[in-house]
């Protein structure tokens, strides 16, 4: 795909959405990017956004649009008649605290994007933001024991749903994850489907902290929101050092990450095994169990940061 083609954004407003359209905004030569999101743009958010486009890298700045929309109502489909490439992070919660009933809403969404996306004569390409809690269950034993550094592909079997909180009783990801591996299913039979008139990336995002995203500001929850203390205090201090460590070393820095989603908007898919992959989402942190192989031949990822070096 061509590095000038118009992106369109779901959850547009939300932590992963801003970042990329403003990355967008200033370093692309697209002409025409489109924040999609249930919430209004606030004035302050709407003058970041045409600032950046203002002072594009490139000399060719973007048209911007920040869109209010239910992703339930028929009516956002025509933005994606106006793109190539389309973005999709909105979830109902985008938190692994999501309840069953958040996720249920959660996969409404996927759907009806991905479809809208496969129906489109313009949409080439589709970015799934899965997540790093499809493969959870790796955190802990039994499956713990089945991989070591760089051993964790796209390709080993499922482990769905994270004990993301060493609390008493611990916190469960399982409704949040299952919404996630629900959108690589869809992606992977859209894919098929469309036999590569439109072709699908999911990229399982590691963590990518809102705001600065310091690997110093990493806990033992995989939630910025939650803090449940240090491993002194804690019940179980093996458990909140396997939990802090599984967390760490799965950090996505601000630069990787839009330079990664950079690369699956644009990468070329003549090289895929299938119009439909899924890829992991880290940055090149030393000792992760999570493989980028598959990442940088397909994406053309090249990762700076490590979260044992501090970060940038």
């Amino acid at each position: 795909m061509s590095s000038s083609r118009s992106v369109a954004v779901t959850g547009g407003l939300g932590n992963l959405g801003t970042k990329l359209l403003l990355h967008l905004a200033r370093t692309s030569p697209c002409q025409l990017l489109i924040g999609l999101d249930v919430r209004a743009p606030s004035s302050d958010q709407l003058r970041a956004l045409h600032a950046a486009a203002a002072q594009n890298s490139t000399g060719s700045a973007p048209a911007v649009e920040l869109l209010q929309c239910d992703l339930t109502d028929p009516r956002w489909r025509d933005a994606l008649d106006r793109v190539q490439a389309v973005v999709h992070f909105a979830a109902d919660n985008p938190y692994p605290d999501a309840s069953w009933d958040e996720a249920a809403i959660s996969i409404d969404m996927t759907l009806n994007v991905a479809l809208a996306a496969a129906d489109s004569l313009a949409v080439e390409r589709f970015v799934f933001a899965t997540s790093n809690h499809v493969m959870g269950r790796y955190k802990d034993d039994p499956l713990a024991a089945t991989v070591g550094p760089g051993t964790l592909t796209p390709e080993s079997p499922l482990g769905v749903g994270t004990v993301w909180a060493e609390t008493d009783p611990p916190l469960d990801a399982t409704a949040y994850s299952t919404t996630k591996m629900v959108g690589e299913r869809i992606c992977r039979a859209l894919g098929a489907q469309s036999n590569g008139a439109t072709t699908f990336v999911s990229v399982r995002i590691g963590w990518c902290q809102p705001g600065d995203n310091r690997p110093e500001t990493l806990n033992a929850t995989g939630d910025p929101g939650v803090r449940i203390g240090g491993a002194e205090s804690h019940p179980d201090p093996e458990g909140y050092r396997r939990a802090e460590r599984w967390f760490r070393l799965m950090w996505l820095s601000n630069r990787d990450f839009v330079h990664l989603f950079e690369r699956a908007i644009n990468a070329d898919a003549g090289t895929w095994p299938a119009p439909a992959i899924v890829v992991n989402g880290m940055s090149d942190n030393t000792g992760m169990t999570w493989s980028l192989d598959e990442t940088r031949r397909y994406l053309g990822y090249q990762p700076t940061d490590d979260v044992n070096a501090g970060g940038p």
